[in-house]
């Protein structure tokens, strides 16, 4: 990471802190800002960074991002808010919306005032593929992504959410002239974020889908702050797979787990399955290339898949 930088980190959780931890320890000479969408009177910081708080419920918020950005005039812009799965805040979809709202607010208002806009780097995840039902066997930066229309889930809908995310600060960015990288994350397990599979191991009635044991990936809630901090450090500007070491069944990843989900019929799996993961992603897949990650960033995941299921939360 060059010396001299301004490098604002937006979050809404520890995450952003313990990115923030790992960037003020590759760069001392870096100066890092963590914004937390927050209600909370106050929030912890890493030594070395500062912090500010913007509540999101505030009408005020848009303006008072767009202030802080004219204040800092950052060289990179770092989004780690957007929801973490379907349920993680309550209607994502809409949350992510007002989230992306408010950060082209923000690069328009620098842009008016004739500054340069910072690069921008997004967390994203491997849920905007869809499931694959015959072809693709796996997904990966260059797949195309669906376009439903029509919502017949939480899941499907937090998932075409961060499509609609994707699209609108992408398209943003590469008129501006601005450096964006989309990083996809698989679920993360491990650590104290949610995540689809994770809301599936935690539900009081888990299922299967008889005659269906889709492959299953998950990361390391630690391998992930590690490759966000060398996207950022590396001044990432691609669209990125992350995701773990290996790949497991279902079935197995419950029975490692400890937990015991019956297969059930078709109709009635889809009624009891979590909101977090319906019937599609009990039968089908999304299992995503994360070579390129490698090849890029030097990103090598560190724990396996029975480190994810032993981690403390």
């Amino acid at each position: 990471m060059p010396a001299g930088e301004t490098i604002v980190v937006i979050g809404s959780g520890r995450l952003a802190h313990d990115v923030v931890r790992e960037l003020v320890a590759q760069s001392a000479q870096s100066r890092v800002v963590v914004v937390n969408l927050s209600t909370a009177a106050s929030v912890p910081v890493a030594a070395g960074a500062t912090a500010r708080t913007i509540n999101p419920a505030l009408p005020s918020c848009g303006r008072e991002f767009a202030d802080l950005l004219l204040d800092l005039k950052p060289t990179s812009l770092v989004v780690l808010a957007f929801s973490q799965s379907p349920v993680t805040p309550s209607q994502p979809w809409l949350s992510d919306a007002a989230l992306a709202d408010v950060v082209v607010f923000g690069l328009e208002k620098m842009r008016d005032q004739g500054l340069r806009p910072p690069s921008l780097l997004f967390l994203s995840s491997t849920a905007v593929y869809g499931v694959a039902v015959s072809s693709p066997l796996v997904f990966d930066e260059r797949s195309s992504l669906p376009r439903e229309t029509v919502f017949n889930s939480a899941a499907a809908r937090w998932a075409e959410g961060l499509r609609a995310v994707e699209r609108r600060l992408v398209s943003w960015a590469v008129p501006a002239g601005a450096r964006v990288g989309v990083l996809r994350t698989a679920s993360v397990l491990g650590g104290p974020m949610d995540s689809p599979l994770a809301q599936l191991l935690a539900a009081t009635v888990p299922v299967r889908v008889l005659g269906y044991d889709p492959p299953c990936q998950v990361i390391h809630y630690d391998d992930l702050v590690s490759a966000i901090a060398l996207a950022v450090g590396q001044g990432c500007g691609e669209v990125l797979n992350l995701v773990g070491r290996s790949v497991a069944p279902l079935s197995r990843l419950l029975a490692m787990a400890g937990v015991f989900a019956p297969p059930l019929p078709g109709p009635l799996a889809d009624h009891l399955a979590p909101t977090a993961m319906d019937g599609a992603q009990l039968r089908w897949r999304t299992i995503a290339d994360g070579r390129r990650a490698t090849a890029l960033l030097g990103f090598r995941p560190q724990y396996s898949l029975e480190d994810c299921l032993r981690a403390p939360k």
